[in-house]
């Protein structure tokens, strides 16, 4: 009896530690273009980590106008489509810091912020934007795909 309570605590042990990998690593997001000719090689990812009522969120971007001022928003689902969260054209609900990207059109950029700011359909894209001309947006994450 006792050797199989020892064997359960491992395996539950093992179980659990797996679960706080996956829990660290996060859920990784692929931009796609959108379409515009603006940086038409433009792609990356976006890998968001929840813990304790905050998420953090790193891009990472490439293809983009070597040495650009680049702006990138979490956006909340608007009404234009509830089907393309990136053409739904909704209100910003979390910012990412300006950034520039390097010489050879890479960037890397993060914010963390409370979750209540992307819960429900506040959360359901994330848009690259021109600096210079937000309404320029070669790269959209979706991160929600349906309202509700």
């Amino acid at each position: 009896m006792f050797v199989h309570k020892i064997v359960l605590g491992m395996a539950a042990a093992t179980l659990l530690g797996s679960c706080s990998m996956m829990m660290g690593a996060g859920t990784t997001y692929t931009f796609r273009h959108n379409p515009t000719t603006a940086d038409p090689a433009a792609t990356g990812k976006a890998v968001a980590t929840m813990k304790d009522g905050m998420v953090s969120t790193t891009l990472t971007l490439s293809g983009l106008t070597p040495s650009k001022a680049y702006i990138a928003h979490y956006h909340a689902f608007g009404p234009a489509s509830s089907t393309d969260p990136c053409a739904s054209n909704g209100p910003v609900s979390l910012g990412f810091p300006g950034f520039t990207s390097d010489a050879s059109g890479n960037a890397t950029v993060s914010v963390s912020g409370d979750m209540a700011k992307i819960a429900g359909d506040l959360g359901a894209y994330i848009n690259v934007h021109y600096a210079s001309d937000p309404s320029v947006v070669p790269i959209c994450a979706p991160v929600k795909m349906t309202k509700g």
